[in-house]
């Protein structure tokens, strides 16, 4: 199988701007998230597209559920969607990424066609919680997921990801691997702060603290530290270029990948880690940029 892992470790985020410019902004905020895999983005390993009972691809449960394979199948399940929290503002900081939904890859040893990419389109819902205000207009965003079945005992041949058979995530018969769009943090929206008085001008709204459109971020992150940087040799059996991020899975096991959200003030800066570091990841859920949410004088 395809699976692709990507870890990268948080690291920094820009310092904090004088107090009085965040006296009025939105704290906290509700985000909520539905997800589905959208079935006409299916590719199999045969290069058709779409569900194919014929191949075993097939996409059920409201669009949640991805099978293939014959007998024994392997499949994607998106659990926890839809989903609604409460998450901070991080004013100079990173919070801790507040959970949504759940990506789970059951791996079993299967034949004949399999999955080679499917997108997974996410609706993103934001509504200051305190101050409470106005929801910003919803948004359907994709990302995409290319995806290797690996031959499970390929010797005298190494692993699709240049490992051992028989070894670490290998132990079972070679894992399959999993790259995700790695386009994922930093998702810029806008909201008016909510003491932003429309009688005044913008300078005295500036010396009062209020800001009319103040820019906020929102990341979606891998808190279960399942994706890591890959291997160049798994990045190539993918068809993608080195580095690449992405989840390497067992086989015969389900492997269950949680993501959370952070919403802060200012950019989050990250790097990829050496191994063994704790990383975060951030699911990419596309462009924010043009939700907005404006007052209107009366």
């Amino acid at each position: 199988m395809k699976a692709s892992a990507m870890k990268v470790l948080l690291t920094a985020i820009t310092a904090l701007a004088a107090s009085s410019a965040h006296a009025g902004l939105v704290t906290q905020w509700t985000v909520g998230v539905s997800a589905v895999f959208v079935a006409s983005s299916i590719v199999d390993s045969n290069g058709s597209t779409g569900p194919s009972p014929s191949s075993g691809v097939a996409i059920s449960n409201s669009d949640k559920r991805l099978r293939w394979g014959d007998s024994a199948q392997s499949g994607l399940d998106i659990t926890n969607s839809p989903t609604s929290a409460t998450v901070n503002t991080g004013i100079g900081v990173v919070l801790p990424p507040v959970a949504n939904i759940s990506v789970t890859h059951v791996n079993q040893p299967i034949f004949g066609t399999t999955l080679d990419e499917v997108s997974l389109a996410s609706t993103l819902t934001l509504t200051p919680f305190t101050p409470p205000g106005s929801a910003l207009p919803s948004d359907t965003l994709e990302f995409l997921i290319d995806f290797q079945e690996t031959p499970n005992d390929p010797r005298p041949s190494l692993c699709a990801d240049g490992g051992t058979y028989g070894v670490g995530v290998n132990s079972n018969g070679c894992a399959d691997i999993f790259v995700i769009d790695q386009d994922s943090l930093n998702f810029p929206f806008f909201y008016d702060d909510p003491d932003y008085d429309p009688d005044l001008t913008a300078e005295q709204n500036l010396e009062n603290g209020a800001i009319l459109n103040r820019q906020y971020f929102i990341s979606f992150l891998e808190v279960t530290s399942g994706l890591n940087p890959l291997p160049t040799a798994a990045c190539n059996a993918v068809g993608v270029i080195s580095p690449c991020l992405g989840f390497r899975t067992p086989e015969g096991a389900n492997t269950t990948f949680q993501f959370g959200s952070v919403i802060t003030t200012e950019r989050v800066t990250i790097n990829v880690p050496e191994p063994g570091s704790l990383a975060l990841l951030g699911l990419g859920l596309g462009a924010l940029g043009l939700l907005r949410r404006r007052k209107t004088a009366v």
